[in-house]
């Protein structure tokens, strides 16, 4: 099965969805309370077989004069729903446009549309609809399981037993046998119940353990059913998987998280619509890594073995969730305010952001997000956020929403334009020295884009050391040659300055005019030029700074020249972007 179409209508924090799902495995990022678990739970009010205890608060604004509509299009449709013994008098068509027509034509996808009504009584209504037939046809949750949805949210460990309604004793079928010793084992307090000797239960373990090794849950032994002593009831929901004798409840939250969907998942033979919030919960990377690639090579074999594929719909605050999850897949969830409509965009050329998923997939979660050129401008900027909150209110950008990126270079603009069309306020902090195109000034312009850079043809250095005193070009020299080592920095501005040997360059900065032809604005443009290996003489030579971690030590060193030269375009394009940022 697969999700088409989701309408969503005054549920929680959502005033109007209306969205189209572009790809099978679709990543849900955006900032905080922007909507995303609330679209995985009216998937999973309107799909799940469970019955869904709806109060005021899940009204938009606890309003619930305005019913509660979500409504889904589904496709990828199994025999059994499209049975006419089931479902099959209400299917619907899906053209390749993206549209229903209730009269299905030879080449349109049959699909089936449900609806979940909820008003002020509280009680929720579950229909199959289709403008061919009168009425609507009321769903019972035994015909709602038939559509095949898996949710993992936070810690659920019903699957874990073979309790009522758990996917073990749907894998195991009977259990009366089960059932029968189970009593027997109560009656004789701790005796052996030896429920390994079950078959059924003994096959249902051995499934289980597989499917959750498959996604990378740990397994200290080996899956088994057991008898948890002390639990309520004569019944099959007093035997659970344990591992190596040890109740797999019990087990770490990560490992639970992913036995139990891999769980469900097995159930459900023709291609479920898999629902994940936060899989990084409880799971180290390299885990978060294993189970995405699971869940996405699964799909991959399907289309390979022309099998269903399903749905997997997902959200992550983690970088590397996002990394491994991969531009296409990238789905943004944006909500306005005060109305609080809520919009999913997908990049419209995944390769424009392809360099910031490398470099800092973590902005993609702010609300904000300023594009630096390259390495040394974001180190820079990432250094200054720290000196920046005592001038608002002891606040970090952060806590704005607001994050600074890395643009991979000549990407910057590219990446600054598709950020823009995703919904993020977008603003593009650049070197001058190697000007934007008429083209894109009128692209970052049409898009409302700031830019922040210094002008003039100064880049990064030159910017620096042209604003800086005499002090602080020592301070700066003392600094590079502490990271680079004496001999490299003193060796490489002595070949730039032809005038002035090693020993020379080893005197304090406010010697050299003395002894070099050049006044202290030429010095100052020879050292920027050696510092960001400017020129034709790079033999030996590497930048100074441009390195995240380098250009992150000159902070302390930017902070003060630009207090002590306020006016110099490199204080005026950094108190532009600090303004941006706290805007």
């Amino acid at each position: 099965m697969q999700l088409r179409q989701i309408k969503v209508s005054h549920f929680r924090g959502i005033a109007a969805l209306d969205w189209r799902p572009s790809h099978s495995f679709c990543c849900l990022i955006g900032p905080g309370d922007s909507g995303k678990s609330t679209v995985l739970d009216a998937v999973e009010a309107l799909l799940s077989s469970r019955w869904f205890s709806f109060t005021e608060p899940d009204f938009l604004g606890c309003d619930t004069s305005t019913s509660i509509v979500i409504e889904g299009t589904i496709g990828e449709l199994s025999r059994a729903l499209k049975s006419d013994e089931r479902f099959g008098l209400h299917i619907r068509g899906w053209t390749s446009a993206g549209a229903i027509r209730d009269e299905p034509e030879d080449d349109d996808e049959p699909v089936l549309t449900l609806r979940l009504t909820v008003d002020a009584t509280m009680e929720p209504v579950w229909e199959l609809i289709c403008d061919r037939m009168d009425d609507p046809r009321t769903l019972s949750n035994r015909d709602r399981a038939l559509f095949g949805l898996v949710r993992l949210a936070g810690e659920d460990a019903r699957h874990l037993a073979w309790g009522q309604g758990s996917v073990l004793s749907r894998l195991t079928g009977d259990t009366e046998d089960a059932a029968a010793r189970l009593a027997d084992a109560y009656r004789t307090a701790r005796a052996s119940a030896k429920l390994d000797e079950i078959e059924s239960l003994a096959n249902a373990a051995e499934a289980a353990e597989g499917f959750a090794k498959g996604l990378g849950a740990y397994v200290e032994d080996s899956y088994e059913p057991g008898l948890e002593l002390g639990r309520s009831g004569l019944s099959s929901g007093s035997i659970a998987l344990h591992d190596g004798g040890v109740p797999l409840r019990l087990a770490g939250l990560g490992s639970r998280r992913l036995a139990t969907l891999a769980i469900q998942k097995s159930a459900i033979s023709e291609g479920a619509i898999i629902l994940v919030d936060e899989i990084e919960h409880g799971l180290e990377p390299h885990r978060i890594i294993g189970a995405i690639a699971q869940l996405k090579g699964d799909q991959t074999r399907a289309v390979t073995d022309k099998k269903p594929v399903g749905h997997v719909l997902m959200t992550t605050h983690s970088d590397v969730a996002l990394g491994e999850a991969g531009e296409k897949s990238l789905h943004v969830v944006e909500i306005t305010r005060p109305d609080r409509l809520t919009s999913i965009t997908t990049p419209a050329t995944p390769q424009s952001i392809r360099s910031l998923l490398r470099f800092t997939p973590r902005a993609l979660f702010a609300r904000r997000i300023l594009v630096c050129e390259g390495y040394t401008e974001v180190g820079l900027l990432l250094g200054l956020r720290e000196y920046w909150p005592t001038r608002h209110d002891n606040k970090p950008i952060e806590q704005l929403g607001a994050a600074i990126a890395d643009g991979n270079g000549g990407e910057a603009c590219a990446m600054a334009l598709a950020l823009d069309k995703l919904g993020y306020l977008t603003a593009l902090y650049r070197d001058s020295d190697d000007p934007l195109s008429a083209e894109q000034q009128a692209k970052l312009a049409s898009a409302g884009i700031p830019v922040f850079e210094y002008g003039g043809g100064l880049y990064t250095e030159l910017a620096i050391f042209s604003a800086a005193t005499d002090a602080r070009v020592q301070e700066l020299l003392q600094h590079a040659r502490e990271e680079r080592g004496d001999d490299f920095i003193d060796n490489n501005l002595a070949a730039k300055i032809d005038d002035l040997n090693v020993d020379c360059v080893r005197l304090g900065f406010d010697s050299w005019e003395l002894l070099s032809s050049k006044n202290g604005e030429e010095l100052r443009v020879a050292i920027s030029e050696v510092a960001a290996s400017k020129g034709k003489e790079k033999k030996n030579k590497k930048p100074w700074f441009k390195d995240q971690r380098l250009g992150r030590g000159l902070a302390p060193f930017v902070w003060s020249i630009a207090a002590e030269a306020p006016a110099s375009p490199l204080a005026v394009a950094l108190a532009a972007a600090e303004a941006w940022l706290y805007a």
